[in-house]
């Protein structure tokens, strides 16, 4: 592909950070063939538009909160509009590619339409479920969403189930979330006697689910599960118990990671039962995932029979899955794990393949690649 123009404008930045930043980073970093322009930042500039979103801002602390998201959904990023380029100096080799989060995507779909460029848009999740905002506005944001959907010239769906959910395109494909690059993949795991299952990631959302697998194998003698991430929606009790116990550990540097996961025998990913969230789960992708099938151990799906990692893991038999909401459920399933060498070092296999196939880095990359560069010459 030649040398190819991103207009990233996008509320998710390319960053090595969180989850979605970090996808959007390993997508465009390192590319000699991309050169990137990054809008999206809070304003330096000092304008009517921009104190009024920082007003704004601050009342999204407040209990007025679902007022001020309110805003964010009428106004669709408007504020951005006037910082960006005034003009292109090459539209025939130039994309614009947002994340359909936040409100900057507002501001890229016109900016999309204004040049006559290429929109390309990563939905990872599906957003109008995500934030906390009263019916009228919901909607929407929910129409934004969709039509966001339709305008692209480009639709990355994170999942099947998402790109189900958002309808027909003319171009839509189904890209995984990219994992980190590794330059060997590990050999099959051998089980041990017990089995030390890590978790890792949102203990907001799955902290409840986590804190009930941690209590229900608490004091297991052949099973120890343990979580890592910051702000478990926890009980102050239950945090201190398991903090003490050794159960619960804080975000740390990559070197400590590192070794932490190399303690792994299997990897717990859940997905949320309660069905008003069915549609987030039947949508988004799990990026903790990707990364943990690179570590070639056992990954067990905890979640419900439709969401996306229960989906993709049955086909091919490629998890462990426990589609009971019950803790005991998983408990038993671990226990069965532990008994069991043989299916230990298929699930084991099964992570590696994945890693190889579906979740592989290079293939990803190249996909995406293919597809942006697919893009050139389809805008209006």
């Amino acid at each position: 592909m030649n040398n190819l123009k991103v207009y990233v404008i996008s509320s998710v930045r390319p960053e090595p950070s969180s989850a979605g930043q970090v996808i959007l980073h390993r997508h465009l970093t390192d590319i000699p063939s991309l050169e990137c322009e990054v809008y999206g930042l809070e304003p330096e500039v000092v304008t009517t538009s921009t104190v009024i979103r920082r007003i704004m801002g601050r009342l999204t602390q407040t209990r007025a909160q679902r007022f001020a998201q309110d805003f964010w959904a009428w106004r669709d990023g408007r504020w951005l509009d006037a910082l960006l380029p005034t003009s292109v100096s090459d539209p025939t080799c130039s994309v614009v590619l947002t994340v359909a989060q936040g409100d900057a995507s507002g501001a890229a779909q016109r900016f999309a339409q204004k040049h006559c460029l290429p929109l390309v848009t990563f939905f990872h999740d599906w957003w109008p479920d995500m934030v906390s905002l009263h019916p009228p506005f919901r909607r929407i944001l929910e129409q934004r969403f969709r039509e966001l959907y339709r305008q692209s010239q480009l639709a990355l769906c994170v999942s099947e189930g998402m790109r189900v959910e958002l309808g027909p395109h003319h171009n839509a494909q189904v890209l995984s979330p990219i994992p980190s690059k590794v330059t060997q993949l590990p050999e099959t795991s051998k089980r041990t006697n017990t089995l030390k299952v890590l978790y890792f990631g949102n203990l907001h959302e799955y902290g409840p689910m986590v804190a009930e697998a941690l209590q229900e194998v608490k004091g297991h003698t052949q099973i120890r599960m343990e979580a890592r991430g910051a702000n478990p929606s926890w009980p102050d009790s239950c945090l201190l118990e398991m903090e003490q116990a050794g159960l619960w550990h804080d975000f740390a540097p990559r070197a400590v990671l590192d070794r932490w996961f190399e303690s792994a025998d299997a990897f717990l990913v859940p997905m949320v039962f309660d069905p008003r969230m069915r549609r987030r789960m039947e949508t988004s992708f799990p990026s903790k995932m990707v990364e943990m099938a690179q570590m070639g151990k056992p990954l067990v799906v905890w979640g419900p029979e439709y969401c996306s990692a229960v989906q993709w893991a049955q086909r091919g038999d490629r998890a462990l899955c426990v589609t009971d909401p019950n803790p005991v459920a998983l408990r038993i399933a671990l226990e069965k794990l532990v008994s069991s060498p043989e299916e230990y070092q298929r699930l084991s296999s099964a992570a590696i393949e994945a890693a190889q196939t579906d979740l592989c880095h290079v293939r990803i990359q190249a996909q995406f690649l293919e597809a942006l560069s697919g893009t050139l010459g389809m805008g209006d």
